[in-house]
C-alpha cells in the first residue's frame, strides 16, 4: 500500500500533531508500506527524514479557495501514484483531499487532531469554513478520529451521516521512552530548575492558558515560597511573551521557570522528577503529554475537558479541576502540593501499556487498508 500523509503542519515544528506524524509515517513503513509527505511548507530549515517529504506553500485567503491546495496533492499524486491520503483535519486538507479521490482513484482517510474541530477556533468566523469542515469530513471513505470527544464534534459539525469512523488513539513508544528516562538518570542535565518543582509541559499559546496557573501560583506564592517548589513551564509559542510578562509584573521570577522547548534527555529528566504535571488546556484533541505523563508515573492535575476525562478522569493518577476556574485550579494545586503522590505514580504505571505506539500503528494501518479496499471493491 502507498500512502501519502497530507498535513498542514509537519516538522521541525515541535507539537502534538507534528509528533504524530512522524510516528505514524516511520511506523507504516517498518511495516512495508510505502509513505510520503505532502506538508506545508513554514519557510523552516528542512529536517532529514528517512521518507520523501514535498512542500506547498499556504494560499492566501485559504478559507476562501481551499480548492487550491489540490493542485499540489494532483502533483504529489502524479509523482508517487499513491494508493491512500491520510489528511489531517476535515478543513482544508480532508475538504481539498475528497475533491480528487474519484478523479485520481485514491482512497481518503481523514484524522482529525483538535483545531478544526475546537469550538473556539478562530476560522469558524470566516466565510465558507464551516461548510469546507463539514464536507471534508462527510466526503471521506474513512475516518481515523484520535478520541471519543472529536468524534463527537466531528457528528455536531458535519451530522450523523458519516464515513465509518475507526477510534485510533494516540500511543507511545514505550521502549524509546525508558531508554530516554535511564539515560537522564545515569547523566542528568544541567537545567534551570531544581526540585522539587512542578511541570507544566505545553505548547504556550492562548489555547493552553499558561496564564491562568500562573494566576494560580501567583495566588499561592507563599505556599510555594515556604516549601521551596518551583512551576517549571516548558515550552514556546506564540503566548510566550504574555506569560513572561506575567510572571514579572507577579514578581514571581523566583517562583515560576520559563525554560523554552526542551527536548531528547532534558525533557526525560523534567518528566522523572516532577513532583506532578498540569495541564490547564482550554481544548485538545488527545492530549499527548498525558501519556508521557502516564509513561512516567507522574500523576497529574488537569482540565476537565474531553480528553481529560477519557485518560484521568476516574483512574486514579490525576485531579481534574473546572476548566478555566482559578479558583478551582488553585485548590487541586494546593491540595496536590500536600498530598502523598505515591499511589497515584503507581497507578500510572498500571496503565500506561494500554497507550502502546503499536497498538496506534495497528488502528492507522487497519484504517487506510479498509478504506483502500473498499474503493478496489
Amino acid at each position: 500500500m502507498r500512502v501519502c500523509l497530507f498535513t498542514p503542519t509537519f516538522l521541525p515544528r515541535l507539537g502534538g500533531a507534528e509528533r504524530d506524524a512522524d510516528v505514524i509515517v516511520r511506523g507504516l513503513q517498518v511495516r512495508g508500506h510505502e509513505v510520503f509527505v505532502l506538508a506545508q511548507d513554514d519557510r523552516l530549515p528542512e529536517p532529514k527524514l528517512p521518507y520523501p517529504v514535498r512542500r506547498y506553500r499556504r494560499p492566501p485567503s485559504q478559507h476562501l479557495w481551499p480548492e487550491v491546495l489540490t493542485v499540489s496533492l494532483w502533483r504529489a499524486h502524479r509523482a508517487w501514484r499513491f494508493d491512500v491520503v491520510l489528511a489531517f483535519y476535515g478543513y482544508p486538507n480532508g475538504y481539498a483531499a475528497s475533491l480528487l479521490r474519484r478523479k485520481l482513484g485514491f482512497a481518503l482517510v481523514v484524522s482529525p487532531r483538535g483545531a478544526d474541530l475546537y469550538p473556539n477556533f478562530h476560522a469558524l468566523r470566516k466565510p465558507r469554513v464551516r461548510r469546507v469542515i463539514r464536507q471534508g469530513y462527510r466526503r471521506a471513505d474513512r475516518i481515523a478520529s484520535i478520541s471519543d470527544w472529536l468524534t463527537d464534534r466531528i457528528r455536531e459539525e458535519a451530522g450523523m451521516d458519516l464515513p465509518p469512523v475507526d477510534l485510533v488513539p494516540n500511543g507511545i513508544d514505550l521502549q524509546e521512552h525508558d531508554a530516554m528516562i535511564a539515560q537522564a538518570r545515569a547523566r542528568p542535565p544541567k537545567l534551570p530548575i531544581e526540585k522539587p518543582f512542578v511541570l507544566h509541559l505545553a505548547r504556550v499559546a492562548p489555547v493552553k492558558q499558561q496564564t491562568l496557573a500562573v494566576e494560580a501560583v501567583h495566588r499561592l506564592r507563599d505556599e510555594f515560597r515556604a516549601r521551596k517548589i518551583g512551576y517549571a513551564i516548558v515550552g514556546d509559542g506564540n503566548g510566550a511573551q504574555e506569560v513572561r510578562e506575567q510572571i514579572d509584573r507577579y514578581r514571581l521570577g523566583d517562583v515560576v521557570k520559563m525554560l523554552g522547548s526542551r527536548t531528547g534527555v532534558e525533557k526525560a529528566w523534567l518528566l522523572d522528577n516532577a513532583m506532578f504535571g498540569v495541564s490547564t488546556s482550554r481544548e485538545e484533541g488527545f492530549g499527548n503529554v498525558v501519556l508521557e505523563m502516564m509513561a512516567t508515573g507522574t500523576p497529574m492535575l488537569a482540565s476537565d475537558i474531553g480528553p481529560h476525562r477519557a485518560l484521568i478522569g476516574d483512574r486514579g493518577w490525576g485531579r481534574l479541576f473546572s476548566a478555566g476556574d482559578v479558583e478551582d485550579l488553585g485548590r487541586k494545586l494546593s491540595a496536590m502540593l500536600h498530598e502523598d503522590l505515591g499511589p497515584m505514580r503507581d497507578r500510572a504505571l498500571a496503565l500506561r501499556g494500554r497507550y502502546h505506539i503499536e497498538k496506534m500503528i495497528d488502528g492507522y494501518e487497519a484504517s487506510c487498508l479498509r478504506a483502500w479496499q473498499s474503493t478496489r471493491g
